[in-house]
């Protein structure tokens, strides 16, 4: 147990010091999506598995937030993590270690092959291919093909890089949140969703009013009822396997303290749970 224990704490070492090192040639302002940092919370935690966490590290090889050599891009089902790298993601998403710190050392870790995550070279999104609309006749024909075609592309981007949790036959993809402050100093929550159903029967989301609604976001104490929702009048009936995008506003009742243990709670018949949230 004390060997185990020397390895860690030399390992986190090392990691620091490879990062201050790098970082003296690193100086590009870095913007890493919220759902990675809270990714790699959880992952740190146990809460997600390892695939999970690769997802956010594919986003910023995708997406030219972190290099790695292009000898490194073959797809390959497996992605070994060591265990120890956890630490080092649970300090990065408390604050202890920066952005930029948190890139170059896993950059640093994939290019010494110690941590493997492999992808193709064709893999980086390529945007929606809206040339099959051009066949129609009407230029209404046309735009509504274009708009459908790049809202399912949307839908399915989303889900790909958002956290999934299933109640009963419906996921719900946690894609992100965001907070705004009033001129009064008062906080609105906006939460982020994509729901699907997976059944094959239709099921019915009921959020009626603030009083009989099966939707709520929790602070760890008390239920805070939502302001506004993308729902119509009041419920949203999802056909098998058509997801959409569905958000949530939250303001009366709010008084935000990032010390507290935020959730999303569901509590309809057919299933019910909490999705937990980091708040930004």
């Amino acid at each position: 147990m004390k060997v185990k224990t020397k390895v860690l704490f030399v390992a986190g070492i090392c990691f620091i010091f490879l990062i201050g090192v790098l970082q003296v040639t690193y100086e590009q302002q870095l913007e890493i999506p919220s759902w990675i940092k809270n990714n790699a919370k959880w992952w740190s935690k146990g809460q997600i598995n390892d695939s999970d966490f690769i997802k956010g590290l594919q986003y910023l090889i995708q997406n030219g937030i972190m290099k790695i050599p292009s000898s490194s891009t073959n797809v390959e089902q497996s992605n070994t993590i060591p265990l120890w790298i956890r630490n080092n993601a649970g300090w990065w998403a408390n604050g202890t270690i920066s952005d930029n710190d948190f890139v170059l050392g896993i950059q640093y870790l994939i290019q010494a092959g110690i941590i493997n995550v492999k992808q193709n070279q064709n893999s980086a999104p390529t945007g929606p291919d809206i040339s099959k609309c051009n066949q129609l006749k009407s230029p209404a024909e046309i735009e509504t093909c274009q708009e459908e075609i790049k809202l399912d592309y949307k839908l399915k981007n989303s889900m790909s890089m958002a956290t999934p949790y299933t109640f009963g036959s419906v996921t719900f993809y946690y894609v992100s949140n965001h907070i705004d402050h009033t001129q009064e100093g008062k906080t609105i929550l906006t939460i982020h969703f994509v729901v699907e159903n997976t059944g094959n029967s239709e099921v019915t989301m009921s959020c009626p009013r603030q009083d009989m609604c099966n939707y709520a976001l929790s602070d760890g104490q008390k239920e805070i009822p939502y302001a506004t929702n993308t729902l119509v009048y009041g419920s949203l009936t999802l056909l098998p396997n058509a997801p959409k995008f569905l958000d949530w506003t939250f303001y009366e009742g709010l008084d935000y303290d990032s010390t507290k243990n935020y959730s999303f709670l569901i509590k309809e018949p057919w299933g019910s749970g909490t999705i937990p949230l980091t708040l930004h």
